[in-house]
């Protein structure tokens, strides 16, 4: 049989063609929170954390958690345990990676603190205090999904969140619009807060 050198040629161009614009596998979330050891501390539904200080991450807004993972990585965020932990972690997790771990958690199904008791001062220091404005009604409804969901929150990680971001422990992504809202927050309001959002429902 008689190949004829420019179809086959042109053959193979098509061919190659054809695999280079294949698109490349995506990167599979749930096996990378896995994988990574994400579960060691977030818990295998990433709802209940090793201990408390750690967050709850289920439910969390794709593009806030993407947001977060990139900004520690790049030393961005060192509040926390997030130089000492994350960090060596995200080290290994390139942005595909982590575009795909944001977008597994952000699928799983919001799972919030099982306690009914709410602080009614907590409460109320949460809507005079503006939380609500961005955070939206019991800290649920993010205005923006750049925000996090923040009610059901572990008590203690929320607690230090809004302390760190009060004196400038952290200061990456949009907390310079939340500083100056926590500046007019005294220290046992947002204990307060903090014991409200973790009781949400």
């Amino acid at each position: 049989m008689i190949v004829n050198p420019i179809r086959h040629a042109a053959g193979l161009a098509l061919a190659f063609g054809l695999l280079a614009a294949a698109p490349a596998v995506a990167a599979d979330g749930k096996q990378l929170f896995a994988d990574k050891g994400c579960t060691a501390c977030h818990g295998e539904d990433a709802n209940t954390p090793l201990e408390p200080g750690y967050p709850r991450l289920a439910g969390q807004n794709a593009e806030y958690a993407f947001t977060q993972m990139k900004d520690i990585k790049a030393d961005k965020r060192t509040n926390g345990l997030t130089a000492e932990t994350m960090k060596p972690i995200l080290e290994e997790v390139t942005e595909e990676e982590m575009r795909a771990l944001a977008d597994y958690l952000a699928s799983l199904p919001r799972l919030t603190a099982a306690t009914v008791a709410q602080a009614t001062e907590g409460k109320k220091l949460y809507m005079t205090k503006t939380c609500v404005a961005c955070h939206g009604k019991d800290g649920l409804k993010p205005v923006l999904k750049t925000y996090p969901f923040i009610g059901g929150q572990d008590q203690k990680y929320v607690l230090t969140q809004m302390m760190d971001i009060k004196t400038s422990k952290r200061i990456n992504g949009l907390t310079n619009a939340m500083q100056p809202v926590m500046h007019l927050v005294a220290d046992s309001e947002i204990e307060a807060i903090a014991e409200f959002l973790a009781n949400v429902k």
